[in-house]
Parts: C-alpha cells; sequence; structure tokens
C-alpha cells in the first residue's frame, strides 16, 4: 500500500501478505495525511484505489483496475469531492498551480467564439422553453469559455432599485467545444467558472503518458533553443497512440463506471442496465435495477456523468468517433464475480425516443467531434430543426455528418419529386375519416379534435418539417431518406400530449407534441417512417401536417390493416394491437397486466386522455389502457366491435 496525493505523489507505504482491508488502507491514509491509498501486487498491473471524501469517510473507490486507469478514477473523485478552484499555494516548477485540474487545453478547433456561444444558449432556451430573455444577451470570456447571461440594468440613483434586481437567475457556461451547463447567479460567478473549467480539464485532458512526453518534448525543445551553441536537436517527434491503445483506455475506463453505479443498487439487486446517450451539449441517462423480477430506476448523479462524458472524450480519439450511446448490463449472483456486457452505438439503428435528443444537441457534437460518418437518419434529425441556419446545415457536411457508407435505411424507395410549392396544403385538403366510431379518432384531451375534413380524389402533402422533405399521398408517405409504401404498412400509431410544467414563481411551461408511425414489423427494427411535431404554448394548434397524416391513415391505411385483422382472428389466429393486447376467437388477453377476458365480459372500449381504455362489464375502472401511439392501438375500438357484432 501506498499513501498517495492527486499528483501521484508517494507520502509512506506499508508492505503487507494479505490483501489489506479499508480500515487497514484508512489507517495509512490518515497516518500520512493523505487523501488516497492505492493497493497492489508487486509487480502487477491491477490496483486497488482508496479514497476519503469530502466528509472524511474513506471508501473504495475503484478495485482491480489498471494503473493508468486508477490516476483516471483517482483525478475523478478529487474534483467531485476535494476541487474548490485553483489556489496560489504550492506551485509546480514553471510557476504552474500544482493540481493537474488548474489549467484547461484549448480544443484543436480554437476558442468558441462568443457570437456562436450566444447562439448556443438561445438555442437551448427555446429548446427547453425557458422563462429567459433571448435577446440582449452578453458574453464575458473567463479561462474555459463563456459566461452568457441578461445583463440587468439598475437605476443606482434609486435606493429601491434592488427589488428590482431578480434573484437566482441563471447564467449559461458555454465551453470551447460546446457544452451548455445552467447555473444560478446566487452561486459566486468565480466559483461557478472554476468549477465549469476543472470539469472540461478533466474530461478533455490528455493522458498521463502523453502529458509526459509532450511536457518532455517542451523542455528539450526549450533548452535546446536557449543554448547558445549550435542547434544539437533539430526535431522531437511522438509517436501517435495506436488504434489497440486508445481503445484500450476507453474500455478500461468502464469497470470504474459500472462499479460507480453498482454503489447506488438498492440491497440484494442481482442485476442491472444502464443507458447513456450523450453529445457535448446534452445527455440522457437511465439506470435500472432488478431485485429477482422487482424493478427500480435510479437517479444517475453529475458526478457519474462526469467521469461517462472522460470515457466518451477518451473514446472519441478511436476511428470510429465517440459513441452516440453506451449501453452497460451487469449480473451479480452471490458468491460469483460481476459480469459486465457493454455497447457502443454509433446510431447504425434510429434510437428509442426516450434515448433521442433534440437536433442542436447532434449539430454541437458533430462540430466538436467531426466524424467520417454519421448515419444518414442521424444527420437528417441533426439538421431538422425549425429555424436552423442553413449555413449550419453546409457545416455538418463539411464535418463529415454524412453517410460514409452504405447505410440499410438508404435502401427504402426514392422519395417523390417536390412539387413547385413547398407549403403545406390546407387541412381541408385532406382525405376526410373512414366511418368508425368515435373512439377511433385521435385523443381529444388535452388537444382539439382532429377536425373533418373534405375529401379530395388525389390527397398530396408535400412540405418540409424543419429541414427534412415530408411527403405523403395514398400510395406513399417519405420523410427525409425514409420512405415506406402504404400497401406495405402493418402497424399505425398517433398520438398528441401536452406537458405542463409547473415551476416555483414562474409561469408554467406547456409543451405540445404530435407523433405520426408507421411501419412494418417487427417494430424494434422493421422499416418505419417517424414524424414528431412539437410545439409551446397553452392552446398550441394542431400542426396542419399531422392533421393530414392522420386523415390519411384513417381514410386509405386504416380500413385495410382492420380488415386483415378481423378475417385472422376469424381464422383462427391470435393477434397482437396495441403492443400488448392479444385478440382471439375466444376474447381478449394481455401478459401485463395479466388479464383473460372473454367476449362477453368486455365493454366497448373508450378514448381518454390519449389512450384506449379497455374494461370489464360492471367495472367502472379500466383493467386495460393503451396508449393510441403504440402500433395499431388506434384499431383496438373497431376491432372489437367488429369481433362482437
Amino acid at each position: 500500500m501506498t499513501a498517495i496525493d492527486v499528483n501521484g505523489q508517494a507520502f509512506g507505504d506499508r508492505v503487507s501478505s494479505t490483501v489489506p482491508t479499508l480500515a487497514e488502507a484508512a489507517e495509512l491514509g490518515d497516518l500520512h495525511e493523505a487523501d488516497y491509498v492505492v493497493a497492489g501486487r508487486d509487480g502487477g498491473d491491477a490496483v486497488t484505489l482508496y479514497g476519503r471524501d469530502a466528509g472524511g469517510s474513506w471508501s473504495v473507490i475503484t478495485a482491480d483496475v489498471h494503473a493508468e486507469t486508477a490516476e483516471e478514477v483517482c483525478l475523478w473523485f478529487d474534483l467531485t469531492q476535494h476541487y474548490r478552484g485553483r489556489s496560489s499555494v504550492g506551485t509546480a516548477p514553471g510557476g504552474q498551480a500544482g493540481h493537474p485540474l488548474d489549467h484547461v487545453s484549448t480544443p484543436e478547433g480554437g476558442q468558441l467564439a462568443a457570437a456562436r456561444a450566444i447562439s448556443l444558449v438561445v438555442e437551448r432556451i427555446r429548446a427547453r422553453r425557458l422563462d429567459y430573455p433571448t435577446q440582449g444577451l452578453a458574453a464575458d470570456r473567463f479561462e474555459a469559455g463563456w459566461s452568457v447571461y441578461a445583463p440587468v440594468d439598475i437605476d443606482e440613483s434609486d435606493p429601491m432599485a434592488f427589488l428590482d434586481m431578480p434573484v437566482g437567475r441563471s447564467v449559461f457556461l458555454v465551453s470551447d467545444i460546446g457544452r451548455v451547463k445552467e447555473v444560478s447567479s446566487s452561486i459566486p460567478p468565480q466559483q461557478a467558472e472554476e468549477m465549469f473549467r476543472a470539469e472540461e480539464a478533466y474530461v478533455r485532458r490528455r493522458p498521463a503518458e502523453e502529458g509526459f512526453m509532450a511536457g518532455l518534448r517542451d523542455e528539450v525543445m526549450r533548452l535546446d533553443s536557449a543554448s547558445e551553441g549550435p542547434a544539437g536537436i533539430s526535431s522531437f517527434t511522438i509517436d501517435a497512440p495506436t488504434e489497440e491503445v486508445l481503445a484500450a483506455r476507453a474500455s478500461r475506463l468502464l469497470d470504474p463506471i459500472a462499479q460507480q453505479l453498482a454503489v447506488l443498487g438498492p440491497p440484494g439487486w442481482d442485476r442491472f442496465v444502464a443507458a447513456f446517450s450523450f453529445t457535448v451539449s446534452g445527455e440522457v441517462a437511465q439506470l435500472r435495477f432488478w431485485c429477482g423480477n422487482t424493478s427500480t430506476d435510479v437517479l444517475v448523479p453529475e458526478q457519474i456523468a462526469v467521469l461517462v462524458r472522460r470515457q466518451r472524450h477518451l473514446a472519441a480519439q478511436m476511428p470510429a468517433g465517440p459513441w452516440w450511446r453506451l449501453l452497460l448490463a451487469v449480473s451479480h449472483s452471490a458468491g460469483t464475480d460481476a459480469r459486465i456486457t457493454t455497447e457502443y452505438d454509433y446510431g447504425d439503428q434510429p434510437f428509442p425516443d426516450d434515448h433521442l435528443l433534440a437536433p442542436e444537441h447532434y449539430r454541437d457534437d458533430l462540430a466538436a467531434y467531426p466524424r467520417a460518418h454519421t448515419p444518414a437518419w442521424l444527420f437528417e434529425h441533426a439538421a431538422a430543426a425549425a429555424g436552423f441556419d442553413p449555413a449550419h446545415r453546409t457545416a455538418l457536411r463539411e464535418t463529415g455528418a454524412t453517410s460514409g457508407r452504405p447505410d440499410s435505411r438508404q435502401d427504402q424507395p426514392a422519395r417523390p419529386p417536390r412539387r413547385p410549392e413547398p407549403a403545406p396544403r390546407p387541412a381541408a385538403a385532406a382525405p376526410g375519416p373512414r366511418n368508425a366510431s368515435p373512439a377511433s379518432t385521435p385523443p381529444q384531451d388535452p388537444m382539439r379534435a382532429v377536425g373533418p375534413a373534405q375529401p379530395d380524389p388525389v390527397p398530396v402533402l408535400d412540405t418540409t418539417v424543419g429541414w427534412t422533405h415530408l411527403h405523403a399521398d395514398p400510395r406513399v408517405i417519405t420523410y427525409g431518406r425514409k420512405s415506406i409504401a402504404l400497401d406495405d404498412v402493418e402497424w399505425v400509431g398517433y398520438s398528441a400530449t401536452r406537458i405542463a410544467e409547473k415551476r416555483f414563481m414562474f409561469p408554467t411551461l406547456y409543451d405540445n407534441k404530435w407523433d405520426f408511425r408507421v411501419g412494418r414489423y417487427p417494430y424494434n427494427g422493421g422499416p418505419r417512417v417517424d414524424v414528431r411535431f412539437s410545439k409551446g404554448g397553452r392552446r398550441a394548434d394542431q400542426p396542419e401536417e399531422w392533421i393530414f397524416l392522420v386523415n390519411l391513415a384513417r381514410h386509405y391505411l386504416e380500413p385495410r390493416l382492420l380488415a386483415e385483422l378481423v378475417a385472422r382472428v376469424r381464422r383462427g389466429e391470435t393477434v397482437t394491437v396495441g403492443g400488448s393486447l392479444e385478440v382471439s376467437q375466444g376474447g381478449i388477453a394481455c401478459a401485463k397486466p395479466q388479464l383473460s377476458l372473454p367476449w362477453e365480459s368486455i365493454s366497448a372500449p373508450q378514448l381518454y386522455n390519449g389512450m384506449v381504455c379497455v374494461s370489464q362489464v360492471g367495472v367502472e375502472k379500466p383493467v386495460l389502457t393503451v396508449p393510441l401511439s403504440h402500433p395499431n392501438a388506434a384499431l383496438i375500438p373497431d376491432l372489437l366491435a367488429a369481433l362482437t357484432s
């Protein structure tokens, strides 16, 4: 065992023939007033790192990892537990502050321009519909990026003017690679900027061995240039790490991440799954533990997200570039070692809805990490945003954000040619609804109902949604590079939802979303076309394009799907609708919630708040609710009605 500081300086050691306990490691650290103790077999590559947190308690930070990885984790732990900013006390040779995080390197693309920092903040404000000005924003430079805020003009001659100053107004810190972090102005600005800078320094720092060689090169060349005699060294070249070395660095950090996540689980857990969908400016982190058949969702703390950012930055050095999603699965049984399964997702298939970030986040990431290949669907998504500057679209192509290899999704039918007028047709030009019960209409609450439309012999929609071309007619639906013929469609789903976010002392935010999906089975992985619309406001009108698509499906698609389902059931087959409802000649069944009902005990399904509600005769509360967005959920009322008539 060796007691060390964050720089790896040794203060004292102890030799033992047995693996040290936590108490023994803490005793050695306390003896030498060190925050860290590293232990490992003499001559071995694997070490265990112990650390003392901000409260003085000792714990195992990471176990049985490579020494280089232990150094990475030690620095991360120090950032989250002890680092509070640069100090003039204790400097390294050359006048540099002694802590490894005291200085952040400038990215290869150079410093971010103030105007770009402000535009990133404006995108963040609009995307999240924050109650914050978007005009007249100011940007102040600090070492790692920009502090962007709304200036407040106060009449200093008025002694009561301070009452008009906003308390806790947000300030946005923007790094030189485009990461945006919202902090409260109640935190001292210098403290917030110092911690933000340290986070950037940790994520973007060179690995220790590369930093050492770079420092050695600079020092050798400095001494050579300062000598009065003839130059003794003409050049100093450092070979770039091999692909194997880069991959090993990134993969070795996965074990500490899994170990930190494992600590968050409930007692007795036997497995967990973690999913990280990250860009430089947006993140989604999900974590779920299982104890037998019982599962629990756990929030991923910000400090672990910092460690994941570092791992992604290391992975970005590999030829494939940084992953878009990182998936971790860990299983553990008493008396056995944990088994870890990992997957880097580079977007070969579209991401699940709850992992897909807003377009601007992918644009920021492509600017920070140019790559040779970006899947076509993701490129289209990154460019699909209202108000997206066409110059940025060109910039995306210049950073390599186009398909660099064949993509299976490009083998879809070519989209129809654009019509001369790209604007959407009025809703009245959409096909009228088929003769169906009111229960099969789109959700009535919280949005207004889709209005009846006049039939049109050849209804056509040809427009753009954001920057993505949308074409729909009775033959085919094309959105971007994805296209599907209506005759090939096996399922349809559409929904309208509104989310109200109530905030203390601030107005309520309303986020309205409309989804339309068609595709073939399997539902996850089969050909499909997804069109999404969103709009803020308490009384936002339904998009005319969404109305057109819904009416097109109800008039030209759903009658065929319904007839096929009815015929299959009457032939003795069991069909699945809504993703989970099984329908057969004997009645309906569902695995979760578990139920089985004969036809005579089923009431007519009803629609409520975007859900198809299935009830049992004589029971007021529905026994099953199916979201309208699920495949063929809109067909459930007509299907059950047809089979009971």
